[in-house]
């Protein structure tokens, strides 16, 4: 039997990954150009969580709360709910000065991170 607390309790299993009317309105409107924007959202998010895990490491809350303002907003465009709301979590714990204690959140927006794309590959038959 697995003993292991549940660390990521900011990821709840019944919890929409992405807005299908949202996602599906910005398909419709970037038609062609819309796997490209997909592409470039999965990078820069991959990249955005390694700058959270960095600034997070350093203590800096400024730069953590920059990388979850653009990384909140690119998954606003998107729908990804899951991700818009962990995001605004940890911005408002940066607010707090608090970030020095948010390795667990950071890693709730990566394993969100890793729910979205799965489902965005799923949603495009990838």
């Amino acid at each position: 039997m697995d003993e292991t607390p549940q660390k990521n309790m900011n990821v709840q299993a019944d919890e929409e990954i992405i807005n299908h009317e949202q996602f599906e309105d910005m398909r419709e409107l970037l038609e062609e150009d819309f796997a490209d924007l997909i592409q470039v959202y999965i990078t820069d998010s991959h990249q955005r969580v390694a700058m959270l895990r960095v600034a997070q490491q350093e203590d800096d809350n400024a730069s953590v709360f920059e990388s979850a303002h653009a990384l909140k907003g690119a998954s606003a465009t998107l729908g990804t709910t899951q991700l818009v709301r962990l995001c605004r979590q940890l911005q408002e714990r940066c607010r707090q000065r608090l970030v020095s204690e948010q390795v667990d959140l950071i890693e709730d927006i990566a394993i969100a991170l890793q729910h979205a794309e799965q489902e965005i590959h799923q949603r495009l038959g990838q």
